[in-house]
Order: structure tokens, then sequence, then C-alpha cells
């Protein structure tokens, strides 16, 4: 479950705790609101919707809809094939091993750490972002 102490990331998926009405839209309980694309719908208001207990995050939820980085649902064989793909990719369009050693995805042993060095080199390279998505999904069999 998510920490409440951590309050609301606005990079990660929120979903529907009460029903509500957005951008013309009837969300109910358990709907993926996925707020970015909508019209009149900024940051300020859905950390408004979040601190008022509207919306929340939930990592169940982000598996079973498949949305976010879903690198929750990678153990730590698919992690390691996953940075192992991207570092191959930072390979191939560096010059240098330099620039490559600055710029690739570091690796860990343990599971949380390796999704959070992932999750920081994506904010990081968001040139990469595209074939992090095949990847991913070719990963999870989709």
């Amino acid at each position: 479950m998510h920490p409440s102490y951590l309050g609301f990331q606005i990079d990660w998926p929120v979903f529907v705790k009460v029903p509500f009405v957005a951008d013309g839209k009837s969300l109910k309980r358990g709907d993926h609101f996925n707020w970015v694309g909508m019209h009149n719908v900024t940051e300020e208001k859905v950390a408004i919707l979040y601190a008022s207990g509207y919306i929340y995050h939930n990592r169940e939820l982000e598996v079973q809809n498949k949305v976010g980085d879903r690198l929750s649902e990678m153990d730590g064989q698919k992690l390691a094939s996953l940075v192992n793909l991207l570092n191959s990719e930072v390979k191939s369009r560096t010059s240098s091993t330099t620039e490559f050693e600055r710029k690739r995805c570091k690796k860990s042993t343990l599971d949380d750490k390796q999704r959070a060095l992932v999750r920081r080199f994506l904010l990081s390279n968001p040139w990469i972002s595209e074939d992090f998505y095949r990847i991913r999904d070719n990963l999870l069999g989709e």
C-alpha cells in the first residue's frame, strides 16, 4: 500500500476512491483516473482531490489495470533483462565509453533498489521512454 507520508505523487497513477464526475465522465470506485489528458483538470485540482480522499495511489490496481511503469510486476531476472536491454540501447546511441558510463542505467541485485534505479534512469533520460515501454511490454508478454 502507498505510504501516506509520501502524499500525492504526480508521476504515479491514481484511482477513484469516492465516485465523482470529471471532464464530463462519471468515475466509479476503482477506476483509473487518467487526469493528464483531461481538459480543465490541473495538477492542483488533482492534488486537492487526493488530499480530500477522492483519489488515491494503489499498487494492486496498477497491476490489475496495467498502468504505471509496471516494474512491480517484474522479478529479479526480468529486471536484470530490462536493464541489460536498456543499456544496450544506450550503448548504441552513445559515441564513447565515458558517455555510456555516464548515461547507463545502474544495476543492483536488490529488486526494490533496482526498480528505484530504473525509475531514476527514466526520469533522467526521457528520450528512452518509448524503448522502455517496448522492452517492458515484451518482457511482460504483452
